[in-house]
């Protein structure tokens, strides 16, 4: 039941963002600003996904480094390709599904893989936020551009202290939180009987947890992680910027490869709210920025997201499917190999 009522959710906040985004505009004029658009942009724009998709799976190959089971470089870059996947009918749920395939395939401990994830996604935050503050240096200089974007004055000192104070109190919260369990956890492992069991397991599927999350320490190439996490966002980036040039935008609206920075920061908020696929909340986001910081048309810009989302979306549905499909073949022959 909870799991059928997080699906509704993330579909009705997917429909009300594509109620914001389309309420405006007729379907009609979509299609309108879609007539002469390049489709050339397919190509280098589906070569650029794979390559950052690629190389998120070579950086997530390196944090399997405590001595164990080693994964294929195809077999994480179809774990990879399978929780996007997972994640257009199921948000979140990808994040999920990756691990879980990964660990099936190679016989290893789900919460020890679930681990690597998290710690992959944890400098894939502090990686945007740290593009975020270049990208908010560099707006700087027009604070009613930053606060028409954000809903809220910027230069008001009050917003900043708010964000403070409760980033203090949510880690006062977090912290008091997690010292209880820990000790309820050490006490209820001395019980004896079912209970004691099941917390003695609780506590060996933690440890498991952290010792993926904590195989950063372990990191022997740390300049080489460095830059899979740079070939990462410059691809990224790259998947925004391409297709400037199916509308012609870097020409009519003087578009260049630091606003495809600006946008895919945009678009990383976008994505991150809980609706299938970034359906909707997508579109919204990246049509409200390019007309307030760009002045593109609204009827532009949402033909914009809604022919780059779509495509992307095409993309993946296409692509996973023959990574699961070879994945399967190369352990089937390893496995018929090792009789």
């Amino acid at each position: 039941m909870n799991k059928f009522l997080k699906i509704v959710l993330s579909v009705a906040f997917a429909a009300l963002f594509l109620w914001l985004a389309f309420r405006n505009v007729e379907f009609s004029e979509i299609l309108e600003a879609s007539k002469g658009m390049s489709y050339g942009w397919l190509f280098p724009f589906f070569i650029s996904m794979m390559i950052a998709h690629y190389t998120r799976a070579e950086r997530w190959r390196m944090l399997f480094n405590d001595g164990g089971v080693i994964p294929h470089r195809w077999t994480l870059f179809t774990g990879v390709m399978f929780g996007y996947l997972t994640n257009i009918p199921f948000p979140r749920l990808g994040e999920v599904a990756r691990p879980v395939y990964v660990a099936r395939q190679v016989g290893e401990s789900n919460s020890k893989i679930i681990g690597t994830i998290v710690l992959e996604r944890l400098v894939d935050v502090v990686s945007m936020l740290l593009i975020m503050a270049v990208v908010g240096i560099t707006l700087v200089s027009d604070p009613e551009v930053l606060s028409r974007l954000f809903g809220v004055d910027v230069t008001d000192p009050e917003v900043y202290t708010s964000i403070l104070k409760w980033l203090f109190i949510g880690t006062i919260v977090v912290t008091v939180i997690g010292f209880i369990l820990v000790k309820l956890v050490a006490k209820l492992s001395t019980e004896e009987g079912k209970l004691g069991a099941f917390i003695t397991k609780v506590r060996e599927t933690a440890r498991s947890f952290f010792q993926g999350v904590l195989s950063i320490r372990k990191l022997k190439n740390w300049p080489l992680f460095v830059l899979y996490t740079g070939i990462i966002w410059v691809f990224y980036i790259c998947m925004m910027y391409i297709p400037f040039w199916m509308f012609d935008l870097h020409t009519y609206f003087d578009l260049s490869f630091a606003d495809a920075i600006v946008l895919t920061m945009v678009s990383a908020v976008g994505i991150s709210i809980p609706t299938p696929g970034g359906i909707g909340s997508y579109h919204l986001f990246i049509t409200y920025s390019l007309f307030v910081l760009y002045a593109v048309p609204e009827v532009t810009g949402l033909a914009f997201a809604t022919i780059t989302h779509a495509v992307t979306l095409i993309l993946v549905l296409l692509v996973a499917p023959v990574c699961l499909a070879i994945d399967k073949f190369v352990v089937l022959r390893k496995e018929a190999a090792s009789k």
